[in-house]
């Protein structure tokens, strides 16, 4: 049963955003406005934004001879995540592809495809613009594979989604709001011995998960004061009887006192209610004020992160960090920077979930603290279409975590945190080069180096990568085949099999993967895509191969 304070503060959100959006998008009538809807590989369905407060950094608007390479450092829970890959599927459909240009330009899509491993595959969105301002639409996704690497359908997985999605702009504020719902089933096939003499609904779980965003923020571009509010609420329950309810809001504003100086202010809570064993009370509240001073040459922000985590009955502790960056452009193209600042980040069944779906029950809840990070970097866009990137960072952590199979029983994984005497240091190099010809090539290679020390009780930092790369490509040929290619290399894993005392180190991923999409009208188009096309069942998580060489080939329509 919700505490009441969460009824609040669902009520609070729906009625707040929500019917406000639906409310005011009856009153907007003229053109239809031609908004792109972009489609990514992980089928998020992502609407341009209108509010200014995230261009802090000006882009060099000398160079209109190509499209902006359209990459970022992403901010991270902690520098060591890996990318999706196969089994998930990677549709051929880039955002930068002629195929999705005119999908945007008909703003309707529908896919449909059928491959190995029993694999069937559905997306379709629907937009509905209703004036100039004023856009609703409905996404949909079926991805099931009733087959798995091992076992047959011992290890299918299956995911379906929905979504319903709202946007009204007038001449000072834009609402957004989105309802959505997303299943997933799977198998805790990683059992040893491989032994099929029993019913497999023993080893089955899934979780369904139902969410609400909302969003209010500025659209008048003569306003003094940009922000931004969020509110994004999230309710998961899993066939292994837990669940978990999860708020979390955002602010972001930004004020210029003068015309180098502005002062912004950045807020995050997340209230968070678990029910398992027990019912569980987790709350994070973060304020960060800061001062941007901002010249041509060089823009330099300072300001504090005031934190405050509680368990109820259990802790509240209050940290305050300094933050402090500094970009400065030497020459016209390149950008160097470097900064310190500490964090804490919210961890949470839900969060857990999506990193590692084969979490065994009654699982522990701790965020983690980051005290200290320095990091450097530099950026550089060439007028020869290269650009490039490089970040080092070296930072500390309480509370860091770690996946590991276990003692229980090695098919299914528990979270193993360092001890309170313990703090993790974690060296992170990453770097990315991206390359295009317009209209014809686009190539783009990142790498991710992470050293990890004084690891404590945790002996080794378990399931962790040591060195990710990925490159991605894409062709455009005579604009009707294009052409995609994704390359994962992982290595460094290491799992430990606690019943048996046992590290076992796994062997280093190597995952090809290929895409290719003939445009047969502005329309329609085919497409095939292959992964895993080394044919290597790896392991991404310990006992737990993947599937190996996968096809899907199916018939997309634009409207």
């Amino acid at each position: 049963m919700l505490n009441p304070s969460y009824k609040k503060i669902v009520i609070t959100s729906i009625i707040c955003i929500w019917a406000g959006n639906l409310a005011f998008a009856q009153k907007q009538q003229g053109e239809v406005k031609t908004d792109e809807i972009e489609i990514y590989k992980d089928s998020k369905v992502v609407l341009p934004q209108a509010n200014r407060i995230f261009d802090k950094i000006p882009t060099n608007a000398d160079d209109n001879s190509r499209k902006p390479i359209r990459y970022e450092f992403i901010e991270r829970k902690l520098p060591v995540q890996t990318p999706e890959f196969s089994p998930v599927v990677a549709m051929p459909n880039d955002d930068n592809t002629k195929a999705d240009a005119k999908a945007a330009k008909y703003n309707n899509i529908v896919r449909a495809g059928i491959g190995n491993y029993g694999h069937t595959f559905l997306e379709a969105h629907v937009g509905f613009p209703m004036g100039e301002d004023n856009y609703h639409g409905i996404y949909v996704k079926h991805n099931n594979f009733r087959l798995g690497p091992v076992g047959a359908n011992y290890s299918g997985i299956s995911q379906n989604m929905a979504k319903v999605h709202s946007r009204t702009s007038f001449d000072a504020i834009r609402l957004e709001g989105a309802l959505g719902w997303e299943r997933r089933g799977f198998d805790f096939y990683g059992f040893v011995p491989k032994n099929y003499d029993f019913p497999e609904s023993l080893i089955y779980n899934s979780w369904n998960k139902f969410t609400f965003n909302g969003a209010v923020s500025n659209a008048d571009k003569d306003s003094k004061i940009d922000y931004q509010l969020k509110s994004d609420l999230s309710y998961l329950f899993s066939h292994l009887k837990a669940n978990e309810l999860v708020w979390k809001g955002t602010l972001n504003a930004v004020y210029p006192i003068t015309e180098e100086l502005s002062a912004m202010l950045d807020g995050t809570f997340v209230l968070a209610q678990r029910q398992d064993s027990l019912t569980l009370y987790r709350n994070l509240y973060k304020i960060k004020p800061t001062f941007q001073y901002k010249t041509d040459k060089f823009t330099v922000t300072a300001g504090l992160n005031v934190i405050n985590d509680r368990e109820k009955n259990t802790f509240n502790s209050s940290f305050l960090y300094p933050i402090f960056k500094i970009d400065a452009q030497p020459v016209q193209g390149i950008k160097i920077f470097l900064g310190y600042e500490g964090d804490v980040t919210a961890n949470n069944l839900t969060s857990f979930l999506l990193e590692n779906q084969w979490l065994n029950r009654f699982i522990e809840l701790r965020n983690t603290r980051k005290t200290a990070d320095f990091y450097a970097g530099a950026k550089a866009s060439l007028n020869n279409g290269l650009d490039i990137e490089a970040k080092i960072s070296y930072a500390n952590y309480k509370d860091f975590y770690v996946f590991n199979n276990s003692r229980a029983d090695s098919a299914r994984f528990e979270v193993l945190y360092s001890n309170d005497t313990t703090t993790v240091k974690v060296t992170n190099l990453t770097a990315q080069a991206s390359y295009q010809i317009p209209e014809m090539f686009r190539s783009n290679l990142k790498f991710d180096v992470n050293i990890f020390g004084s690891l404590g009780n945790l002996k080794n930092a378990w399931h962790r990568p040591s060195f990710t790369a990925t490159w991605n490509n894409t062709f455009t040929i005579k604009q009707k085949l294009l052409v995609s290619s994704d390359l994962y290399f992982i290595t460094g894993l290491k799992g430990n099999n606690f019943i048996t005392n046992r590290e076992v180190k796994l062997d280093p991923i190597i995952d090809l993967n290929f895409k290719f999409t003939y445009l047969i009208t502005d329309h329609f188009n085919v497409f095939v895509s292959a992964n895993n096309v080394f044919n290597k069942n790896y392991q991404r998580y310990l006992y737990y191969p993947t599937q190996g060489v996968n096809f899907l080939g199916g018939l997309s329509y634009s409207f």
